[in-house]
């Protein structure tokens, strides 16, 4: 059949009602394009799901290393270091914890071979972990230490091993003294100037404001996200999905070209998967947002009559056949 009597059996539906009426008088051409007078109702959707930048729970923790020989001194310099803090990184409304801070010092008393307690600190790393799951939970580790000597190199090897720490690497802040900033690779580091300066954790202050909290790609929920909107699950019936990344699954379905029936009472509901969940990083590292994008087509009613399907335009049963009908090729 010619294009032109394609497009005229397409105009003259009945011719086509009268040719079938024939049987075995002989049927036209038309009979391998018949129009269906009641064609399924079709609507191609363009969706895309933006994932943005969030921000990432305030996890930190304060290691003391301090000499201070009077007592009471000692106590007040920790508790004003520690509320400061407090007060900068964990403001009301913001999510975060601290956790148990390491005195390497007791009582403000140096030793040579003074230690991190790296079983405690991972222990604790592992609880964050948990609270707020995986890949959220990157520490914050302030270090203080007010003598101008060289660390210990044991003690500097384990303030680097917590910023490689398998569940949780940590960054490391430091407010310490020249000599013990030597070899420390601090991730930011800030002079120690004398216990009695109002201004002494001035840099730490300001430099949480402009790079904490933390900040990574939104993880998409477990539970996904819903295909239809309320109204969208009011009229349609049936849907097939088109483009889309392969990223994207369905949740209880199989997300693809064979057509699925929309229950109401248990909308459908499509999941996204990062492979490589985003790190939190500083918030002057912002991540760029995704956006996701993909193409549904679906059906508002005759989902099981005949469309005719491109590029030849033959007429197949929409919810029997593979693809989607509005787009070229079925793709």
């Amino acid at each position: 059949m010619t294009r032109t009597e394609w497009q005229e059996c397409r105009r003259s539906p009945g011719r086509v009602l009268g040719v079938l009426a024939l049987g075995a008088l002989g049927l036209t051409a038309c009979e391998s394009y018949f129009v269906d007078p009641h064609p399924p109702e079709l609507e191609q959707l363009k969706r895309e799901q933006v994932l943005g930048a969030q921000d990432a729970p305030l996890v930190y923790g304060l290691i003391f290393d301090l000499n201070i020989p009077d007592a009471a001194e000692c106590t007040r310099v920790r508790n004003h270091l520690r509320n400061t803090l407090r007060a900068a990184l964990l403001p009301s409304g913001r999510t975060g914890m601290e956790l148990s801070p390491q005195e390497l010092s007791p009582h403000c008393q140096q030793s040579t071979n003074r230690q991190l307690n790296l079983n405690a600190h991972g222990a604790e790393v592992n609880t964050a972990v948990q609270r707020y799951g995986t890949a959220r939970v990157k520490p914050v580790m302030f270090y203080f230490n007010n003598v101008n000597l060289p660390l210990p190199p044991i003690l500097q090897s384990q303030l680097g091993a917590m910023r490689s720490w398998s569940t949780g690497p940590s960054l490391l802040w430091s407010l310490a003294t020249p000599e013990a900033q030597q070899g420390l690779g601090a991730d930011f580091a800030a002079l120690w100037t004398f216990s009695t300066d109002p201004r002494l954790t001035a840099g730490l202050e300001e430099a949480a404001r402009n790079q904490l909290p933390l900040v990574q790609l939104e993880q998409p929920p477990e539970t996904g996200y819903p295909l239809f909107s309320s109204q969208e699950l009011a009229s349609v019936r049936e849907f097939k999905g088109c483009a889309a990344p392969s990223v994207l699954s369905g949740i209880d379905f199989v997300y693809g070209k064979q057509a699925v029936k929309v229950e109401p009472t248990k909308p459908p509901r499509i999941r996204l998967t990062l492979t490589v969940p985003s790190a939190p990083v500083s918030r002057t590292q912002k991540p760029p947002s995704q956006t996701l994008r993909y193409t549904l087509e679906v059906c508002r009613g005759n989902c099981d009559r005949l469309y005719p399907m491109p590029p030849d335009g033959e007429p197949r049963v929409w919810n029997q056949t593979p693809g989607c009908m509005l787009t070229e090729g079925g793709s």
